[in-house]
């Protein structure tokens, strides 16, 4: 689906790595039945090739689900009163400098570690239904968290008492007492959800997966070689430094040894149980009855299945929910053998082969 709208202005957003990212923000405009508001622009080389400034005529397309994207900017359209876009020079969550750390990288990055909007992105990820799972710690009650400095980093998550968070808006006794359960609850969580959760640079859950299974326990993860980490098939060079430079941070070991001192799980016990999913690899799509898709991932991982969210000629199973969208359709062209829920758990339940 494509529509044409107009470029009111162009800010940027600081994630939780610090990474600085132009985000366009448009004259709301319907397309693919919805409507948009704004896009992003992924880095500034992307500004530069499409030639973007305030005020243009652009070209978006929505194609599925999938967030919108700038296609061209319409030249015949424009005025002479479209106004350039420059790379802003410091953060505008902290004021701190924004750079490119090194001279081949794409993205510039905030690099102060106590830059709020960091915190608050990284606080969301720590808390995501992914990660730790703190069902009530959504994106509202984490940025008052970090404004009323009530929380500096994950740790002081665990230090939340009653008083604390009767300070937050709309926070009566059952919501207090339903937060503080939550947060207590994800202190069981596997090591593979913390790891993901520590919000490291290009690990995601399939990674953190992968070095919980190998490490078995934090210490032994945080004192693996970087040599040791290039190893690990699914790993890779770019990867295992990011990962050995996370964990050889003196702010990092303080804060690990923060979260062992307030009880989190710091290992993975991880037993595979046969069935006619081990070895076999599986994607997830639509609703399910029984699962919310992380715990359906989660059961598939547990009887030795591999999981991807996205399907190739190497996924043996799709597993459809209700309105299971696009991969639907994708797995009948593909002739990946397609099921529904039940037999999803037929499979699990029948044994090894």
């Amino acid at each position: 689906h494509q529509a044409t709208t107009r470029v009111l202005d162009i800010k940027v957003n600081v994630g939780r790595t610090g990474t600085v990212t132009p985000v366009a923000i448009l004259e709301p405009v319907e397309c693919g039945g919805v409507i948009i508001r704004n896009s992003t622009l992924h880095n500034f080389d992307e500004i530069e090739r499409l030639g973007i400034r305030k005020g243009d005529k652009i070209l978006i397309e929505r194609a599925g689900e999938v967030i919108p994207k700038v296609l061209k900017v319409i030249d015949s359209a424009r005025t002479g009163k479209e106004k350039k876009f420059s790379i802003p020079k410091n953060c505008p969550a902290c004021n701190e400098p924004v750079v490119k750390e090194k001279e081949e990288d794409v993205a510039y990055r905030c690099i102060n570690p106590s830059c709020p909007a960091q915190l608050e992105r990284g606080l969301e990820h720590f808390a995501s239904r992914q990660a730790l799972d703190i069902e009530g710690m959504g994106e509202s009650v984490v940025s008052q968290l970090v404004a009323k400095k009530l929380v500096k980093n994950f740790a002081d998550i665990y230090k939340l008492d009653y008083s604390d968070l009767a300070k937050l808006e709309l926070f009566k006794d059952k919501k207090i007492k339903n937060l503080l359960r939550a947060i207590n609850i994800s202190k069981k969580q596997p090591l593979s959800r913390l790891i993901y959760a520590l919000g490291i640079r290009h690990v995601g859950e399939k990674a953190a997966i992968t070095l919980a299974r190998k490490f078995q326990k934090m210490d032994n993860l945080l004192n693996a070689r970087r040599e040791s980490l290039e190893l690990i098939p699914e790993i890779g060079p770019v990867m295992a430094d990011s990962i050995y430079e996370f964990f050889n941070k003196a702010k990092t070991r303080a804060l690990i040894e923060q979260l062992e001192e307030a009880g989190l799980n710091m290992q993975e016990n991880f037993l595979v149980k046969k069935s006619k999913i081990t070895g076999k690899h599986l994607v997830f799509t639509g609703s399910l009855k029984n699962f919310s898709r992380t715990q359906a991932e989660q059961v598939a991982r547990e009887f030795g299945a591999d999981i991807s969210s996205s399907l190739t000629a190497n996924t043996d199973l799709l597993v459809a929910g209700v309105d299971p969208g696009s991969k639907f359709d994708k797995a009948r062209k593909l002739s990946i053998k397609i099921i529904d829920e039940r037999e999803f758990l037929n499979l699990i339940t029948e044994g090894e082969k």
